[in-house]
């Protein structure tokens, strides 16, 4: 079986930890895995997602340089210049920073910086909220941005930012995340390495019982 086809089995697997080992012996698995960060939707991309965060985290015992080597390059693959966009990349950012908040949080105002770009809003706020729930300190800054995309044309977007709001707690964000009971209109979630299909009321009633729990 060639290397690609045997990444591509183990990401549809969930065999994340035998993903990350293969990994550790071979970096050539890495690119394979940044293959699928270039689809904007479907389970195959969380899957690579998830499985960057546990390669991170396997290659930081003994090559920590090598993680903070494949955050620039998922930044790069952000940047117009590179001459393709990598939809997931925020969100593989944020998966690599919650594993590790002390060794990379100063990447986590580079990735926002891309916030001025549309394709990159989700998955920016979903990074927020992912890295909040290993040090909400990191990201408490970002509560302004956060509670602006609450307004967000966009069905995801308004997901997602009362999502990332609910997993870090922030007690006055309630009022506007309440304002978003009723919003009916779907996207696409990742949870418990499942892909559904939730309304933005959803996200909001889930993200507004998080918040009263830690209040």
């Amino acid at each position: 079986m060639s290397l690609r086809n045997e990444v591509a089995l183990l990401l549809k697997e969930n065999k994340f930890e035998e993903l990350a080992h293969r990994a550790v012996s071979n970096q050539g698995v890495i690119k394979y895995v940044l293959s699928f960060l270039y689809h904007p939707y479907g389970k195959e991309r969380w899957h690579a997602i998830e499985g960057l965060g546990l390669i991170s985290k396997a290659l930081y015992i003994n090559n920590p340089e090598a993680v903070r080597e494949l955050i620039r390059r998922l930044l790069w693959s952000m940047n117009d210049e590179s001459g393709s966009a990598g939809w997931s990349a925020p969100e593989a950012i944020g998966e690599i920073i919650y594993h590790h908040p002390k060794a990379f949080g100063e990447f986590v105002p580079v990735v926002v910086n891309a916030s001025g770009e549309d394709i990159f809003h989700r998955g920016i706020l979903w990074t927020l909220g992912r890295i909040g729930q290993a040090d909400p300190l990191l990201v408490i800054g970002y509560i302004p941005l956060l509670t602006n995309f609450l307004a967000n044309p966009r069905p995801e977007v308004r997901g997602y930012a009362a999502w990332a709001l609910g997993e870090i707690g922030v007690k006055a964000a309630l009022p506007t995340v309440q304002g978003l009971i009723d919003d009916k209109e779907k996207l696409e979630v990742y949870q418990n390495r499942e892909l559904f299909i939730k309304s933005v009321d959803e996200l909001a009633k889930e993200a507004i019982a998080k918040i009263k729990s830690k209040c």
